[in-house]
């Protein structure tokens, strides 16, 4: 949704009600209270970050998928949820509205622009700050360090405090952000160990040695089908790197010349620059286009509607995926149960591994200026993520295959930063016997029992193996030293609105182009030209502004 100069506009028509007196219920003892001989016969109510003091209602509305689970009887405003949410928190949470997909970002942006926003909302990173900028938000830095849980807190402490940064502007917490699991980000090369060794090759360790085994997979006949149809290595149309890594998407490779293309990051001198025109992206390109054109990457991965076909079907023998790709491998294995994959990182020329990681919060939930009580946020975060992460007996009563766009304000997902690392961690200790199987959760009870079924017999179960896996070899190397890169913006600007999708279309063919050898790799020299030319300077400035603005400078 982008309608930042709409909302400038809007907030002077707006009329809210100011910000509310005082720090949130039960802050001087009591509603009438004077100060002095009455305090001390009148302590301050003790703060319950999971329950407001006195019932209250709050407003919002919702984006709901058509076709998602409900309980027969059930409704979008009275389901398991929302009962869960008013019983355990003294919020009542009115729904004004709801819709799906589209028309739900019609019908919020309207309401937005216009001023009429709910009590309380979840929204994307462009909203929020485009919010936060007409100063239509509460603030909530006093909310958070009054009523903020533990678990709560310790999910934030996970990232290094970098979600509640995210939400801070100009100095003041104006959102209570989400939290996306970092393991997501990396990308590992999935290689067929078993190929490897029938060829007598040792493992990728270089960009130049994934160039070489691809080589041998296509020449050597390593499936033994006496055929020149084997594939080196799969691709996407997608050439870019996103925060999350993608099946079959270059990111580990373009990873391994420190080039960030599609992103926004910090240049050597701090300035904000974008990765996609950079020398390390041509250099990336180079090699994509050397290996393309040498029959090494999938002839046909810009055309193809199932990416995953070449790999489950035995032809490729090496793909980039993230952590949780063993469900491809147990389907390969399913087809050929000699198949055998191996997950590698590729670092730099000077050894590093390199990760652009998964923006570590966008979505966030608002609170409108002149809310009463701003606190309700944070009760209704304190809850929600105890029941997400299952710490709340009585959430073990909820029906979880009732789909979560149900809880009434949005879904997002609240986890440590590290989750994947830290269930490792348990796992590994159970099957050693420093855990007993008794004193695990229900979900890392499930992963033990799996990966006890495969202990007994190995890879018999594919169904067992592919639902543990994740938590062994790959999550160990999510353990490397890693030089961790974020994109310093992820929102949207003025010009992007005009611009943007004319420039992403220049990028796409221009990329596509120069790797499928329709363009010569100096073309990207011009590229780079048109792309500053014709909107991406002005955009580039107003991204410098926008971050300088959000830190207050």
């Amino acid at each position: 949704m982008k309608y930042a100069k709409t909302l400038v506009m809007a907030a002077a028509l707006a009329a809210f009600a100011s910000a509310c007196g005082g720090e949130g219920p039960g802050a001087d003892g009591g509603a009438g209270q004077k100060p002095g001989a009455a305090e001390a016969t009148n302590p301050p109510a003790k703060i319950d970050p999971y329950r407001m003091p006195n019932p209250i209602e709050v407003t919002t509305f919702k984006s709901v998928s058509a076709g998602a689970k409900l309980a027969a009887g059930d409704t979008v405003e009275n389901n398991q949820y929302t009962r869960y949410i008013k019983d355990k928190t003294n919020i009542d949470v009115k729904i004004l509205w709801y819709a799906s997909g589209p028309d739900f970002d019609q019908k919020s942006k309207l309401s937005i622009a216009s001023g009429d926003i709910p009590d309380m909302l979840l929204v994307d990173e462009a909203t929020f700050l485009s919010l936060a900028e007409a100063g239509q938000l509460e603030d909530l830095s006093k909310a958070y360090e009054r009523y903020a849980a533990p678990l709560t807190k310790e999910l934030y402490a996970s990232t290094g405090n970098k979600a509640l940064e995210k939400a801070t502007y100009q100095g003041k917490l104006m959102a209570i952000p989400n939290i996306s699991v970092q393991a997501d980000a990396a990308s590992m090369l999935w290689v067929r160990k078993d190929w490897l060794d029938k060829l007598g090759l040792q493992p990728p360790k270089t960009v130049d040695d994934i160039a070489a085994i691809a080589k041998a997979f296509v020449e050597r006949d390593p499936d033994g089908n006496g055929k020149a149809d084997t594939i080196g290595l799969t691709g996407s149309s997608g050439i870019n790197v996103p925060g999350k890594a993608g099946h079959h998407n270059w990111k580990g490779l373009f990873l391994a010349y420190n080039a960030y293309p599609s992103n926004w990051i910090k240049d050597g001198s701090g300035k904000i620059v974008y990765g996609s025109i950079l020398p390390e992206t041509k250099q990336a390109l180079g090699k994509l286009r050397d290996m393309y054109a040498a029959g090494l990457i999938d002839k046909e991965f810009a055309l193809r509607k199932d990416l995953n076909q070449p790999v489950i079907g035995g032809q490729a023998g090496m793909f980039f995926g993230p952590w949780w790709s063993g469900g491809i491998v147990a389907d390969t294995m399913t087809n050929n149960p000699k198949a055998e994959f191996e997950p590698y990182l590729i670092p730099d020329a000077k050894g590093r591994y390199n990760n652009l990681m998964v923006p570590v919060s966008n979505r966030f939930l608002i609170v409108k200026k002149g809310m009463k009580h701003p606190e309700a946020a944070v009760v209704y975060a304190n809850t929600f993520v105890a029941a997400q992460r299952k710490t709340d007996p009585d959430s073990l009563k909820l029906d979880f295959t009732i789909s979560a766009e149900y809880w009434p304000i949005g879904n997002a997902t609240y986890d440590y930063a590290d989750a994947v690392e830290r269930k490792a961690d348990t796992l590994k200790k159970a099957l050693n016997g420093e855990i007993k199987p008794e004193q695990l959760n229900s979900e890392m009870k499930a992963l033990y029992d799996n990966a006890m079924i495969d202990k007994a017999n190995p890879k018999a179960d594919l169904k067992a193996w592919r639902a543990f896996y994740g938590y062994t070899t790959p999550a160990e190397l999510l353990r490397r030293s890693m030089n961790q890169v974020y994109s310093e913006y992820t929102a949207t600007t003025k010009t992007m609105e005009r611009k943007w999708a004319n420039l992403q279309k220049l990028e796409t063919e221009s990329f596509l182009k120069i790797v499928m050898g329709e363009a010569p790799l100096d073309s990207f020299d011009k590229f780079v030209t048109d792309w500053k030319a014709q909107g991406g300077d002005e955009i580039t400035k107003e991204v410098q502004d926008e971050v300088n603005k959000s830190k207050g400078k």
